[in-house]
């Protein structure tokens, strides 16, 4: 299984390659076409898979057991 950080070079190197072919091509429809089906929705992928990235590197997400997480023994008074 992939890990994050590879989908988002593979990701990235994709984005890459159409922004190349955005600035080449020299047809304006298909460019406008391109760049609002596939650029842009790739850049908020990135920038979303960037940001859980960041917040992993920072233990966001860390790993808890099953009984640290849901089983706290807290009593309430109700």
């Amino acid at each position: 299984m992939a890990t994050l950080k590879e989908i988002y070079n593979e990701l990235k190197m994709i984005s890459e390659d159409v922004d190349a072919y955005v600035e080449e091509d020299g047809n304006a429809n298909k460019i406008s076409d391109v760049v609002g089906n596939v650029q842009n929705p790739l850049e908020k992928i990135l920038s979303a898979l960037d940001g859980i990235m960041d917040d992993e590197s920072a233990g966001v997400y860390e790993d808890y057991g099953e009984d640290e997480f849901y089983e706290e023994n807290e009593d309430f008074d109700y």
